[in-house]
């Protein structure tokens, strides 16, 4: 009966080294998972990293572009300003330039007046080379 208590003892102390060496294994296998564990989360740290330091560069292109595409467009609302006016010179000078090739004698036909004569065709004149001088002053403020 001793021999049977005994062996009943030696498999039970085999079955537990047995789980014992089993259990080592699981424990060496869990502590490479968790150093690669680490690795991966360092290499996520360092990957987060250059992320935020590349949206902290892309945020700086993007104010100086803004500032550079603001100055484009004040620049450009300038010079859209500046068009216009020579436009509005340009179609002054061409109405001058129209009245001009309008022979003379249709020219005071269109300008006679009953009460004023020719005075309304002088007056227009004075107004246009008021609002020419006007127009070279703008321009040269402009520039």
């Amino acid at each position: 009966m001793e021999l049977i208590i005994d062996s009943v003892i030696i498999i039970l102390i085999i079955v537990m080294i047995s789980y014992a060496v089993v259990l080592n294994i699981k424990l060496k296998v869990f502590r490479n998972a968790q150093n690669e564990m680490a690795n991966l989360v360092g290499k996520l740290n360092e990957a987060i990293s250059q992320a935020q330091k590349g949206v902290d560069a892309l945020k700086n292109a993007a104010q100086t572009e803004e500032v550079r595409l603001e100055n484009l467009v004040t620049k450009s609302r300038l010079l859209a300003d500046e068009l216009e006016i020579i436009i509005q010179s340009g179609s002054s000078l061409a109405d001058r330039i129209e009245r001009g090739l309008i022979p003379a004698e249709n020219t005071a036909l269109q300008n006679f007046d009953a009460d004023d004569h020719f005075d309304e065709g002088r007056s227009d004149e004075k107004m246009h080379d008021e609002e020419d001088n006007e127009m070279l002053e703008t321009l040269k403020k402009v520039r």
